[in-house]
Parts: C-alpha cells; sequence; structure tokens
C-alpha cells in the first residue's frame, strides 16, 4: 500500500500536498512518476544533493496550484507554510509577478519540519550588498535581514537587533534558525544573525558589505557574543 500522508485538499486553488515515506528498493524517479511530480521539482522540493536514499526518509510531494484572483506570493507562501525564495525557486520565477490561471509547484510542509527552511531562504540572500537601514530585498541591514527573512515565513519581527533581543526568549544553546546576538559596543546588543548549524551563522556584514556566513566560534565574534534567542514560529511556517 502507497505510503503517502496527504495534507488537506484546497479547493480553491486545487493543490493536493503531501508526503512521502521512502521504502526499500525506491528511486527518486520511481516515486516521481508514482506521485506525478516533475523529477526535477521532487529534488529542489527537498534540498537533495544527489540520488540516494534512505528507507524511513520522508519526502515532500509538491503539488499544482492553480492560480485564482487576489493571489499574491506572500499569501500563498503564507498558506501553505512555505516562502517566496522557496516557490519562487521551485517554479524558476525572476520576479513576483502571477497571473490568474498560472500553475505553480506547491510544497506545503509537515509538523515535523519545523525550523529548517529558515537556513534556506537565508542562504538564499547570500552575497547581497549591507546598506544601514537597508530592509530587502535589494540591501540589508543586520536586523533588516533577520526581519526580511522572517517576514516570508509569515513570522513579523521588530526592526532592530536590540528590540529583537528583548521581544524573544532565549535559547539556552542555538539551533539552526534562532537568532545569534552580539555588543560591538559592550554596552548593548547591537548586532543579530541566523544560526544555520554546525558553528555557522548568516547575517548581514557592515565590515565586509555584504550578507556572509560566518564562524560564530572565531575568537572575534566570541568576544562580542551575548547569545541566542528563538523565535517561536508556527510548525507550518518555518520550512525547509
Amino acid at each position: 500500500m502507497k505510503q503517502l500522508a496527504l495534507g488537506v485538499f484546497l479547493c480553491a486553488g486545487l493543490v493536493l500536498a503531501g508526503s512521502y515515506t521512502v521504502r526499500p528498493g525506491d528511486t527518486l524517479w520511481r516515486i516521481s512518476q508514482e506521485q506525478k511530480v516533475d523529477l526535477t521539482t521532487l529534488i529542489l522540493a527537498n534540498h537533495l544533493d544527489g540520488t540516494s536514499l534512505k528507507p524511513g526518509q520522508e519526502l515532500l510531494i509538491p503539488e499544482v496550484y492553480v492560480v485564482v484572483k487576489g493571489d499574491t506570493l506572500w499569501s500563498l507562501a503564507r498558506r501553505f507554510g512555505t516562502s517566496v525564495a522557496e516557490i519562487k525557486r521551485l517554479n524558476g520565477l525572476q520576479n513576483d509577478s502571477l497571473r490568474i490561471g498560472q500553475r505553480l509547484w506547491i510544497a506545503a510542509r509537515t509538523k515535523e519540519q519545523p525550523r529548517i527552511g529558515v537556513v534556506a531562504v537565508a542562504r538564499s540572500y547570500l552575497g547581497r550588498p549591507y546598506r544601514y537601514g537597508g530592509a530587502g530585498p535589494d540591501a540589508f541591514d543586520c536586523s533588516g535581514y533577520v526581519q526580511f527573512v522572517y517576514r516570508q515565513l509569515g513570522v513579523e519581527l521588530p526592526r532592530t537587533a536590540a528590540a529583537q533581543w528583548s521581544a524573544l526568549p532565549p535559547a539556552k544553546e542555538p539551533e539552526p534558525g534562532d537568532l545569534v546576538f552580539f555588543s560591538f559596543s559592550g554596552k548593548y546588543i547591537d548586532h543579530v544573525g541566523i544560526y544555520l548549524g554546525n558553528g555557522r551563522f548568516i547575517h548581514a556584514n557592515s565590515h565586509k558589505k555584504a550578507v556572509l556566513v560566518e564562524d560564530l566560534n572565531a575568537p572575534w565574534y566570541q568576544r562580542v557574543y551575548r547569545g541566542a534567542r528563538r523565535v517561536n514560529t508556527p510548525a507550518s511556517t518555518a520550512t525547509k
């Protein structure tokens, strides 16, 4: 019997999304044919680097959504627990405009994938220039970058690093998607980034003038590091 956990059928846009549990002997090609999903889209939706699969592995199964009047990329991202960047990536979109009747691949997320999507969205802006006061998408300052990334997941954060620090609960040990805070002045919180895991974080660096990934354990950052805070995102909106 097919091990397919289906999501809710959303009549307005004709999307039926779910997940698939990999069985022994499965291949991506076989799964794509069985689930009637484009092979490349299946690979992109699951951020796969190769074709190897493990029994028991959970795969997202994207489905086709037909754009209706009033839809925007932001409203679709919020509705299906994904991000604008992810919808654009899956569909090769170069801008934010949609047209009625347009068919989009949508990968609605499951509760078992609560936080990884923040990392995917954050990484999609690597290399964007730093600009003081920048709130995206063309340029960012540190807190503007963090705010912009989480806004795409339907989460609204305060505008400044100090306000974000004050508004969020502490995280004893940072996990991917947590915010990491610094005090370069030594007096107050004046910098923020997003933790990626494995001791790495991504931020809008004012010195190097770009969004980039750096080592949180580097002596320079450890001297000014003040701790991590957790963004309590709904499971349906923080996505891989």
